[in-house]
């Protein structure tokens, strides 16, 4: 099975962690921004507290990374 293939199982099932963990290693069809998008979504999930600390709106920064992966392959 594909990875591209993966992400879209995960997200029709709500699994966003795991969409955005195997989607931000993408580099193809991705702009930079669209990446470094997904790249800290997945890192506010896993780490809030410490973006929390550093000043990011984490729940902002989830929400844009979901909007990517609906947008690319939801």
């Amino acid at each position: 099975m594909k990875k591209t293939e993966l992400v879209r199982q995960h997200i029709q099932s709500g699994e966003t962690k795991e969409a955005l963990r195997i989607a931000k290693t993408f580099r193809l069809g991705l702009t930079t921004e669209e990446r470094d998008l997904l790249v800290r979504g997945y890192e506010c999930i896993v780490n809030p507290g410490f973006y929390r600390q550093i000043g990011r709106d984490t729940e902002k920064a989830t929400l844009d990374a979901q909007i990517i992966l609906h947008l690319k392959w939801g």
